[in-house]
Parts: C-alpha cells; sequence; structure tokens
C-alpha cells in the first residue's frame, strides 16, 4: 500500500482533487475494502489520463515500450505461476535495478517479491492488458494464463500464509475488482436473479439465472477466479482461509445509484470453490399482489384470504416458484397502522416499510421456534413466517392462529392439497390443523412470451389436445434480446378449506368426488388447468406449460 499512500499524500499536497472528494473517496475505499486509485476512478474524481499522467510524472512510472521481441523474461528464478497470478514480467536488469513491466502498476505485494527475490529495487512499467498478452505469448509460446490455470482437487487444500497474504492482495487488483463490479451490473441490468461463479476442468464458469434459466456469461479469467472468490468474501466479511466449508454472507453493494443487497454462499467442489450470489434488489419490494400476474380469480380470491383476522394461510411451492415475493406483496396490502404486523424470516431478503421485520440468526440462537414463542407476547395482529421446516415451528405457527393470529407462512410441497398430509407427517394434530387451515396457494413461476416481438403474429389458434405448440422464429427484440421470452408470470391453485375438506386431506391427497366438487365449488382449479389457459391465450409457451404440467 506503500504507493497509495504516497498518491493520497501528492492529492492532497497539490490540490489536483478537492479535499472534500479525497475524503469521500477515503471512507468509500475502506468501506468496500478497495484501493484508492481504483474507488477515484469508478467514481469519476479523477480522469484515467489524469491518473496516468500523475504516475508518470510524479512516480516515474512509464509505459512499457516493446524493443523487439525478448528471448525470453529476466532470468532471476521467478516462477512462471507467479508472474501470470501478478500480471508482470521483468524487462531488464543492471546492479540496483529491475524493470518490471506491470498491468497493475499499484500492485505492491508483486514489486516487494522481485525487490526481495533480486536483491535490487524496481522500476515500474506500466503495461496494458493486450500488450502484456502479445509480450506473454512471444515469450513463453503460451496463451497468457496458462500457466496459472486453477488447480484441481488440491486447490480445497487449507492455504499457507503465504497463499493467504497473496489472496488478500489479489482480492484488490484493479483486474479483480473491475470484474465483480461489471458482474453485478451486468446481471443487475439483465434482470438476473442468481450469479453462478465455479471452476471446473476448463477454468472456469459464470452463469446468471435470468427468468429462471441459467444462461452462460463470459467467465473470469482462470488465473484471478481464486482472487475473485476472495473478493465477495471480503466483501461479505467471510474466512478467505477457509476454503473447505460451505460459507454464507451478505453485502450491500452500490450500482448505478441503486443499493442491492447480495447474498453469497460458497462451497467446495472438486477443482475448487464455487459460489453463488443471490441478488436482492430493493425495488423488488414495491411489488403489488397485481403485478405477480396470477388469474384474476387467484389474486382475489387470495385479496380476500388475507384480510381474515384469524387462520393459517399457507403458500407452498419448490425453491425459486415466488413463494416470498408472494407473501411479501400481500403484507404491502396489510400494512396500516392500525395492524401490528411482524415477519419472522431466514433471511430478510425484502424489506417492507411499516413491518416489524426478525432476522433468524441460528448461531446466536435466535431460531424461528424461540422467536415465535417470544413473538406471541408481542401483541402482533398479523405474523408472516418465512418458512414451515420443523415440527415446532409447525406447531407453534397452529397455536398461534388458534389464539386470534392471522399467520402467514411458506411450506415446500409441489401441490396445495399436499400441505394437509404435509403438516401431519411434522406432528401438527389433524383437528387442530383442520381448525385453522384457511387456504393454500401453490405456485410456479414461467416464462411469459414477450409481447414487443410476437405482439400481432403471437398464436393464437386454439387448444388443440397435444402437448406442442407452433412456435414463431426468433428475433433481435430488444426486450428480449431474441429469446421471445420477457420476464415471468405466476401460475398457481388456490384451494379455499374448511375443517370438512381438511380431514378428509389428512387421510388421502385425492378428494372424494363429492369433495372436489365442493373444492371447485370455492374457486379451486388444479395448476395444470392453470397453466393450460394461458398457453391457449398465448402468453406461455408449450415448453413453459410442458414444465408445470
Amino acid at each position: 500500500m506503500r504507493l497509495e499512500s504516497e498518491l493520497a499524500a501528492y492529492l492532497e499536497s497539490s490540490g489536483a482533487i478537492a479535499q472534500e472528494d479525497l475524503n469521500r473517496a477515503r471512507t468509500a475505499a475502506r468501506e468496500v475494502h478497495s484501493r484508492l486509485d481504483q474507488v477515484l476512478l469508478e467514481l469519476g474524481l479523477i480522469a484515467e489520463a489524469q491518473l496516468h499522467d500523475i504516475l508518470r510524472l510524479q512516480f516515474r512510472i512509464l509505459d512499457y515500450v516493446a524493443t523487439g521481441t525478448p528471448n525470453g523474461p529476466v532470468d532471476m528464478g521467478l516462477p512462471r505461476v507467479f508472474l501470470a497470478a501478478r500480471s508482470v514480467i521483468p524487462i531488464t536488469i543492471d546492479d540496483q535495478t529491475i524493470q518490471l513491466a506491470m498491468v497493475d502498476p499499484f500492485d505492491d505485494f508483486a514489486a516487494q517479491a522481485v525487490a526481495l527475490k533480486t536483491g535490487r529495487s524496481v522500476a515500474r512499467l506500466r503495461i496494458r492488458r493486450e500488450v502484456y498478452q502479445t509480450l506473454w505469448a512471444s515469450i513463453f509460446g503460451e496463451p497468457e494464463g496458462a500457466s496459472g490455470r486453477l488447480p484441481t482437487a488440491g486447490y480445497i487444500d487449507a492455504p499457507n500464509t503465504a497463499d493467504l497474504t497473496t489472496l488478500r492482495d489479489s482480492a484488490s487488483d484493479a483486474p479483480v475488482v473491475r470484474f465483480v463490479q461489471d458482474a453485478l451490473r451486468t446481471a443487475l441490468a439483465a434482470g438476473a436473479s442468481d450469479i453462478h461463479l465455479k471452476p471446473s476442468s476448463r477454468g472456469a464458469e459464470m452463469a446468471f439465472r435470468i427468468d429462471g434459466r441459467l444462461e452462460q456469461q463470459s467467465a473470469p479469467d482462470p488465473r484471478m477466479y481464486s482472487a475473485v472468490i476472495s473478493r465477495l468474501k471480503i466483501l461479505a466479511n467471510l474466512d478467505i482461509a477457509e476454503r473447505r466449508l460451505p460459507q454464507d454472507g451478505k453485502f450491500t453493494i452500490s450500482i448505478g445509484g441503486q443499493a442491492t443487497d447480495v447474498r453469497i454462499s460458497t462451497m467446495a467442489h472438486v477443482h475448487g470453490e464455487a459460489a453463488v450470489l443471490r441478488i436482492l434488489s430493493r425495488q423488488l419490494t414495491r411489488t403489488s399482489l397485481s403485478d405477480l400476474g396470477f388469474s384474476q380469480h387467484i389474486e382475489s380470491a387470495l385479496a380476500l384470504l388475507t384480510k381474515a383476522t384469524e387462520g393459517l394461510v399457507l403458500v407452498t411451492g419448490p425453491t425459486g416458484s415466488g413463494k416470498s415475493t408472494t407473501l411479501h406483496a400481500v403484507l404491502h396490502q396489510l400494512a396500516r397502522p392500525d395492524l401490528n404486523v411482524v415477519t419472522v424470516e431466514d433471511p430478510v431478503e425484502h424489506k417492507v416499510d411499516g413491518i416489524a421485520q426478525i432476522q433468524v440468526d441460528e448461531k446466536a440462537g435466535l431460531t424461528f421456534p424461540k422467536i415465535l414463542r417470544s413473538l406471541l407476547r408481542q401483541d402482533p395482529d398479523i405474523i408472516l413466517v418465512g418458512e414451515i421446516r420443523d415440527a415446532e415451528t409447525a406447531s407453534i405457527a397452529v397455536q398461534a392462529a388458534l389464539t386470534g393470529h392471522l399467520v402467514l407462512a411458506t411450506l415446500h410441497t409441489n401441490s396445495a392439497l399436499a400441505a394437509v398430509p404435509r403438516l401431519i407427517d411434522m406432528g401438527v394434530e389433524p383437528y387442530l390443523l383442520a381448525s385453522v387451515l384457511r387456504g393454500v396457494l401453490a405456485q410456479r413461476l414461467v416464462r411469459r412470451r414477450c409481447a414487443s416481438c410476437e405482439g400481432a403474429t403471437r398464436h393464437q389458434s386454439a387448444w388443440n389436445g397435444t402437448a406442442h405448440f407452433p412456435q414463431t422464429a426468433r428475433h433481435e427484440c430488444p426486450s428480449c434480446g431474441g429469446s421471445g421470452y420477457s420476464s415471468r408470470v405466476a401460475v398457481g391453485e388456490l384451494a379455499l378449506l374448511d375443517e370438512e375438506l381438511v380431514d378428509a386431506l389428512a387421510h388421502s391427497v385425492t378428494l372424494a368426488p363429492q369433495l372436489d366438487l365442493k373444492l371447485r365449488t370455492r374457486g379451486y382449479r388444479p395448476m395444470r388447468e392453470d397453466a393450460l389457459a394461458r398457453l391457449q391465450s398465448g402468453e406461455i409457451a408449450s415448453d413453459e406449460f410442458a414444465a408445470v404440467a
């Protein structure tokens, strides 16, 4: 950090930028664990050309100028893997000085390591990435980074002190910081919900989950993959030394002036450490029930159901089916000054104004059951349970509904009717469940056909009894990028229940004909029928219908 501190001192004494801007950049650099020069450039407080002039005039860091094709780098016993990892190449040497071409001239670690190894002072030369790649190929006869590919299973061994120092320094390198920023910015602009980073035998891979589907993206350079993972861990205050056990964390980052919460989960794979980032845009907190795209009869019935003063209402479906988003949309409609609405979530993904939200913290002993037991003494009117995942949570949720509270919760089942036997399997007594369960919504998210590129040519013919509908040809549409899909829509089934129906479901998921008729007179229709109606109207395509049916 010597050069960084010298740069800060120069900027302060020369007045090259306003003192207020310099202080602001220093504060931001500390908060995001980044370097001052990177923050200055990202905030637009200094131009790149101006920074280059300062490096050249004040710190004598010149640009590398090729003088023919060298036979090889200066041979001082520097490992090729080190040169690739730090993006440096020694150029010339004399008794006192060694010239080091550096993609990142602020890399103090690389300069100090070379100085210690060679016993000479280091003169830094700034070299552009593309020039460095050409120089590397001409010297070694292979693409840059070929010597620094991701190791295999040995990568997940416990690192030593030198490894940690290298990882920590590499995580602050300009290319690494820029890659992380660009990946998050691109994912947010594309409407991605997750970013997947994983190592492989070929190097590294990155994919965005957009509208529920993984789409491959340009992967990070294999030689800086471990530094990217370390950068993400530092942002989330995770242990960069731990590469064998799973870790979970979160951080907030500002992209284009928009605060975005990111949840990260890391896991060791055979070829190294993988990370999945869940992007929790705060804009999602403004989603209303009508924005989700449910059929009108489901939306109306759900709105009426959640206006009750007591009872249990469940939203079910697999992971990623939008259960939490639906319940938070309901909360927006229920939030009133005369109601005490409290949520218990793990984690709190979407913040809702006017509602008390409690974060589960297993490590601190704040479990779902413990919070719920205390919460009942806080005089709540409405309680949202992020997920019923065990017998104790299920029991307390039912008890809360019995004592005059409206309880909203999510549950992992594939259909609405399967929720009853699932809770009974958890230990809830059938007679108690029959007296409190008011309704169950099961849902899925499917991709909606793009209206911009298909519009008037959208297929509108009637259902023909087969599982195939013709697809229109793909277009280079600015709204969907030629995929033919734009955003997602919720399909579902909503079962309004009473004691007789719950008692029958407690013994069998399949209802007798008269009870099935009763359920349908209350507005229930299977999810397949809801999806079929969307297919016939042209709102969704046949492959999305097949995924639900």
